[in-house]
């Protein structure tokens, strides 16, 4: 792994990695394909505006998840995503347009390429300064809205686990992000929240945020 401000775990940690295993993990289970179908429906509705045939941009697209999802709404679907490992899993779905290995600080597409982007489950394992260069990147590809999931605090689990650290207790801290801390960097990036839905308030960690450009001053 290099040394420096690009090592970080988001963009290194899911390269070589047992693709099917984690999509097991992550979307198994009765509770996690429930959330899953949850998920769906928010982001459903945060892509209610993209026109039907209309290109969407899944990134990173990780297995492929959701890409029969995007395709059941009528919407043409090209899959990127920085780890060989996941987008050979990808592959095997049926119906994208095609996938592209790409980081998503410098992606290849030109500007204005997508009518939407869909970003699920990433952008709180980015370091702030990163995050900002992503949403600002993602921006820069779209003509319709930026649709980005993030996990936040306010849930039930997470209270939990602060109540365990707090009387002594060992309890995981996954990265989660505040409203106020999503506003300020999607601001910095020159784009605007215009959106935020919760998956299922308070048993969810899931917002579905949906992003836009910032109003002229």
């Amino acid at each position: 792994m290099p040394a420096g401000p690009a090592s970080y775990d988001a963009r290194w940690g899911y390269r070589q990695l047992d693709a099917r295993r984690y999509e097991r993990r992550r979307y198994g289970g009765l509770v996690r394909r429930l959330n899953f179908r949850l998920l769906q429906r928010a982001l459903g509705r945060a892509l209610a505006t993209v026109p039907a045939n209309g290109l969407v941009l899944d990134a990173p697209c990780g297995t492929g998840v959701l890409a029969d999802f995007l395709r059941a709404r009528g919407l043409r679907v090209v899959g990127a995503d920085i780890s060989p490992a996941m987008l050979a899993v990808a592959q095997e779905r049926d119906g994208t347009l095609g996938h592209v290995r790409a980081d998503l600080e410098r992606t290849p597409f030109r500007a204005h390429a997508f009518d939407a982007i869909v970003c699920n489950r990433f952008l709180m394992h980015l370091p702030s300064a990163t995050r900002v260069a992503v949403f600002r990147e993602l921006a820069s590809l779209a003509r319709g809205p930026v649709v980005v999931t993030v996990c936040h605090p306010y849930t039930v689990k997470s209270f939990l686990r602060a109540l365990r650290r707090l009387v002594g207790g060992r309890a995981k801290r996954s990265p989660r992000l505040t409203r106020r801390e999503l506003e300020a960097e999607t601001a910095a990036a020159g784009i605007r929240l215009s959106g935020l839905r919760a998956v299922l308030p308070l048993l969810s960690e899931i917002w579905v945020a949906v992003l836009e450009p910032a109003p002229p001053p």
